[in-house]
């Protein structure tokens, strides 16, 4: 049920949006405006007021705007909302009952009788964005999210400058901004073009506004804009809109996984890399495991971002998805998502969409960061016990003479579980509680042996205080 316009036969093609004077009568004069009947003006709020009988013909019946003209607006919106709660049975959200107002408003405000006070196009667009925005679902409260006004982030960026571009990708650029407070926030200006459209921009919005994780890029505000600018069409000037489009992140101070796996030289110790591993393993569980499972489905060191302390957070949800539960889904999309050498064999040859896609991607992660960018594609031409065998040994003697029996204990655990995770047959990957749990058990098992010692010194004492106590 896709909507179209059509019937172009009394269209006209005009320069600006200024106002025009016909002596031509049109028909259909249910949807004409009065200033067109009167006075034969032609503007864009024209078509705004058809635009608002529809909505009114829509939301109340065929008759509805005779019968609005006669009414005050307050007493006509409450019987149109009144109706379309019986006509959905009591099951009517706070959001869907926000929409029903919305919409019945934004019809009498097109349908004004002075055109001056009746909304731009543009105007309705973001009116209707907004309420997409600021949706808030069932599994759990809409966290504090700010708007930011156009003009606001182009001063915070020093009007998006080259000098504050902290990153780049498919879908933008990432820009350093600093708030009036000195509170440093990364701007992600996403790119003007047909192929990101409002539905992904409020895909990645929405769910961001879902999760609450200190493993996951804390959102901080937004920005949807939308200008009128003057551009040339066949040697005139033809008004065009422009929408802008930001998604405001706190600023991560520690840069990407990526970043720090390509530096060189590499500065990350054991220490670093587990609690990174165990830091996306977290995230990742918590998206699994809300009551509407997220699936990341674009893993990869690029959208792991570090903080000044080195926590990782997982970051960039342009292509996540929400479902209902963890199941399987096939996609009819024949636009592939992720990135390759992240993608499991599932996806690229059925497209099959799973759980198991985002623990494929993790696998290849742990396996970067424990032997480096190409050691996924080194470990399919190698036995599993001979590549485990092959870390555990560089990590030996990375470490010296500091490697103890624990430290070995996790490098052969971490790189265990990154081959389950990339095996061919999903089936047979861990899920991420599973992973998680097997983290777990690392670190009682290297609590346990402090614990003794701990117990040994305290026996010591007391053994040593008795002693001193009986001599005296």
């Amino acid at each position: 049920m896709m909507p179209k316009i059509g019937g172009f036969g009394f269209s006209g093609f005009l320069d600006t949006t200024e106002t025009f004077n016909t002596s031509e009568v049109m028909r259909t004069s249910l949807y004409m405006p009065p200033e067109y009947i009167s006075k034969r003006q032609i503007t864009p709020k024209f078509d705004v007021f058809s635009l608002g009988v529809i909505i009114l013909q829509i939301m109340a019946g065929k008759e509805s705007y005779p019968k609005c003209a006669d009414i005050p607006p307050e007493e006509f919106i409450e019987p149109v909302y009144e109706f379309w709660v019986d006509r959905m049975q009591g099951t009517i959200s706070k959001h869907t009952s926000h929409e029903v107002r919305t919409c019945i408003e934004i019809a009498l405000s097109c349908v004004e009788f002075n055109r001056v006070k009746r909304p731009t196009i543009n105007e309705i667009i973001q009116r209707l964005n907004k309420i997409d925005i600021v949706e808030c679902s069932s599994i759990g409260e809409l966290y504090k999210t700010e708007e930011f006004a156009f003009d606001f982030l182009k001063h915070i960026t020093n009007d998006f400058s080259e000098k504050n571009i902290v990153g780049r990708g498919g879908y933008g650029v990432i820009y350093k901004g600093v708030m009036e407070n000195g509170e440093e926030i990364a701007v992600k200006k996403l790119h003007p073009v047909v192929w990101i459209d409002d539905e992904q921009f409020k895909n990645e919005l929405n769910i961001l506004m879902r999760v609450k994780h200190k493993n996951i890029v804390r959102l901080v505000g937004y920005c949807y804009h939308t200008a009128q600018i003057v551009v040339d069409y066949k040697g005139k000037p033809v008004s065009a809109s422009v929408v802008e489009r930001a998604i405001c992140l706190e600023y991560m101070q520690g840069g990407s996984l990526a970043d720090q796996l390509s530096a060189e030289p590499c500065t990350l110790d054991w220490d670093k890399c587990y609690k990174i591993i165990k830091d996306i393993c977290e995230g990742l569980h918590y998206l699994h495991n809300v009551d509407a499972p997220i699936y990341h489905l674009d893993l990869k060191p690029a959208n792991i971002l570090l903080d000044k302390d080195m926590v990782a957070k997982l970051g960039d949800f342009g292509l996540s998805r929400l479902f209902d539960a963890m199941q399987t889904y096939i996609t009819e999309s024949r636009d592939m998502k992720g990135t390759g050498g992240y993608m499991p064999p599932e996806y690229i040859n059925r497209q099959q969409i799973s759980p198991k896609f985002d623990i494929f991607s993790l696998g290849v992660i742990i396996i970067q960061i424990m032997a480096g960018k190409d050691g996924y594609f080194n470990c399919a031409d190698t036995p599993p016990k001979e590549f485990i065998k092959h870390v555990c040994e560089n990590w030996r003697m990375r470490l010296q003479a500091t490697m103890s029996s624990h430290l070995s204990e996790e490098v052969r655990t971490c790189i265990e579980i990154a081959l389950k995770c990339v095996e061919d047959d999903r089936t047979r990957r861990p899920t991420i509680a599973q992973i998680v749990n097997e983290l777990s058990n690392i670190g009682i098992a290297k609590s346990k042996p402090i614990c003794q010692w701990a117990n040994k010194l305290t026996a010591l004492k007391t053994f040593l205080t008795s002693s001193i106590g009986c001599s005296s």
